[in-house]
């Protein structure tokens, strides 16, 4: 089995969840039963929102005997945006650009850092070098992030951003012997302030480990719902200790 999410199976992740965000976002329904949603064909169904707000699990889920984890390599999606050359009026009009490359490396090497560090903090599961039997495949995930940075415009050499950066948080769970997808929450994250726009790409490594915080908080909760019972109440003690 692969270590690492393929670009086909990537593709159908990000393409769900994009369909979700336009047009599954409103509540559904201990499992939500009323409505099918658009991870049913992956055999998921929406857990109460009164229970997570975002999440998805199988109705057969049991994590009581997963006790190991293994952290899939993570991936970052960009909204693709019209690559074009703005000057100060244009990109008034204009509420997100396209991420420079360079930028883009950068915040794919850091999420994965931060998302290490995380797993490697948790203490609910042992982390695995390998899959196997009652091993949790993890995978996090940054969807459809997008920036309201600009790029630099003739004539201006001071610039003030409101909310820079904005994506969705995925988690992933897949069972370590067969590959098959237990639950998936999503979370849609956006880096608050009104900031000087060098101080927005300053503010990506903390944004990015608070975003990294999501993605274990959201393991806490699935492994409660799915009947670690060790672990109940674990998630609100780490939501209560975190500013």
């Amino acid at each position: 089995m692969s270590h690492g999410p393929t670009p086909a199976i990537l593709s159908v992740t990000i393409g769900l969840v994009l369909l979700w965000h336009a047009g599954e976002s409103s509540a559904q329904v201990r499992l939500a039963t009323d409505s099918p949603g658009v991870f049913a064909t992956e055999g998921l169904q929406r857990v109460h929102p009164s229970l997570m707000e975002a999440a998805w699990v199988r109705p057969d889920l049991d994590i009581a005997s997963y006790r190991s984890i293994f952290l899939v390599p993570t991936s970052v999606q960009y909204r693709e945006l019209p690559n074009r050359t703005y000057t100060m009026r244009t990109r008034d009009n204009v509420e997100f650009f396209p991420i420079p490359e360079v930028r883009q490396e950068f915040i794919r090497g850091t999420w994965q850092n931060m998302v290490s560090q995380q797993m490697a903090t948790q203490q609910s599961y042992q982390v695995q070098s390998g899959i196997g039997a009652n091993v949790l495949i993890v995978t996090g995930l940054l969807v459809d992030m997008v920036s309201r940075i600009p790029p630099v415009a003739p004539g201006s050499d001071y610039t003030v951003v409101r909310d820079p950066w904005e994506a969705s948080v995925v988690l992933e769970l897949l069972d370590g012997t067969t590959g098959q997808l237990l639950a998936r929450t999503i979370d849609r994250r956006t880096g608050t302030g009104l900031m000087e726009q060098n101080s927005g790409v300053a503010q990506i490594p903390d944004l990015l480990e608070r975003w990294a915080e999501v993605v274990l908080e959201r393991l806490e909760q699935i492994s409660d719902v799915g009947g670690r019972s060790d672990l109940a109440g674990r998630a609100t003690t780490l939501q209560e200790e975190r500013p």
